[in-house]
């Protein structure tokens, strides 16, 4: 193995995360992504305190860029069908991108990603299997559960704000805390949602928001 190689997976705690999926398996790659597959069991607790015993065949593709790039996975069995929550590559679709981001800017390991990002979807898809409706609510497709999702994070209920929020998120702090706040306080954004503005600003960076607030506009 490359040393490169050996230093990445050490940052990515890979040794603490085979030791607690062991039944998870490196696997060849055709570019330098790391490729996991096989099978993840898993116990985990729901919202309304269902526990859910289950396992599925996944293949979770890691880019080298890790934790700056999330993470792509697969169902292999054949068991999740092709219109629950899977992206057109068929690939799983963990939740809201910003959202996804977030978790792992807060668990920045592969073993954060898998017990913070994966095994919440794989819980929803088993209790969607047992009561047909989804454990956490449920956000629209495309744009508009885009919106939704951003809706929360940014704490207001008028998804019309959403893109101003967002654009803000993409300024210089100094710039944007001098501006109009978009919840139509009547105040600047720096006597008003300033914390939750500088906060994702500072986790995520200005260059996600730039690249989301070009997608916001594209998406009217």
């Amino acid at each position: 193995m490359p040393e490169y190689l050996k230093k990445v997976l050490e940052h990515w705690e890979l040794p603490e995360f085979l030791s607690r999926h062991p039944s998870l398996r490196l696997r060849p790659s055709a570019d330098d992504s790391v490729v996991l597959a096989g099978k993840l069991p898993f116990i985990a607790d729901g919202p309304g305190g269902q526990r859910i015993k289950d396992e599925y065949h996944v293949r979770v593709k890691v880019p080298r860029r890790f934790p700056a790039s999330i993470p792509s996975v697969w169902e292999t069995a054949g068991r999740i069908p092709s219109d629950f929550h899977k992206l057109t590559d068929g690939s799983l679709c963990l939740g809201a991108p910003t959202t996804i981001k977030l978790q792992i800017y807060r668990h920045p390991s592969l073993l954060g990603f898998v017990e913070h990002c994966l095994i919440p979807y794989l819980y929803g898809h088993s209790y969607f299997e047992q009561h047909q409706k989804m454990p956490f609510g449920e956000l629209e497709h495309g744009a508009k559960g885009l919106r939704q999702d951003l809706a929360a994070l940014y704490g207001t209920a008028d998804h019309r704000t959403v893109q101003a929020f967002v654009q803000l998120t993409a300024m210089k702090r100094r710039l944007a805390n001098k501006q109009a706040c978009p919840c139509a306080s009547g105040t600047r954004v720096g006597r008003c949602h300033h914390d939750t503005i500088n906060r994702l600003r500072e986790q995520l960076g200005r260059h996600w928001f730039q690249q989301l607030h070009s997608t916001l506009r594209a998406t009217k």
